[in-house]
């Protein structure tokens, strides 16, 4: 197996991703700022004191859709057909399950260091603070971002597994 082209793969197209990500994220914060209620830390949501609104569902679903079927899956798809390309056997199960984990380990580094801790705990720029909740501190809790990357982290390796799986029957079958 060629490591660097599984590691390179993994890293370019992640990063492609991540900063997809990154643009959807504050694009839907411009439109409704309550959109990521949810993954905000307990006492904000409580000082926030209202359930997220009609439009912020609406702005979660969207930009959901965009990033991942919009952005995630044609990425992906992209980064296993040039990974099939680069690798002197082809496309197996293996390189392709460690290339898309690293994808998604690439974003839940960068959603955790980048968005999480630099901007959202760090720069708090006011399209991201709830209205009621300037200056808690509770917005540089690095803890709290930390843990909850962690509860996601069992995710990477499904994602592995399965888009290893699919690219491998699919390059079988063609």
């Amino acid at each position: 197996m060629q490591w660097s082209a599984v590691i390179g793969y993994g890293l370019a197209y992640g990063l492609a991703l991540s900063v997809a990500f990154t643009s959807a994220i504050l694009a839907g914060a411009a439109i409704s700022k309550d959109f990521l209620l949810d993954d905000y830390p307990p006492a904000i949501r409580e000082r926030y004191g209202r359930p997220r609104s009609a439009r912020g569902r609406r702005v979660a679903i969207a930009v959901g859709v965009f990033v991942w079927a919009g952005c995630g899956i044609p990425l992906m798809t992209a980064a296993m057909t040039g990974l099939d390309g680069a690798l002197d056997g082809g496309l197996s199960f293996v390189p392709a399950a460690l290339c898309a984990a690293l994808v998604f380990v690439t974003l839940a580094v960068w959603d955790l260091v980048v968005l999480d801790w630099i901007i959202f705990a760090g720069l708090r720029p006011r399209l991201l603070v709830l209205p009621g909740t300037e200056g808690m501190a509770q917005y540089r809790d690095l803890r709290f971002h930390a843990v909850a990357a962690l509860k996601g982290s069992p995710l990477i390796v499904v994602v592995g597994l399965a888009t290893g799986g699919v690219a491998t029957l699919l390059a079988a079958m063609s």
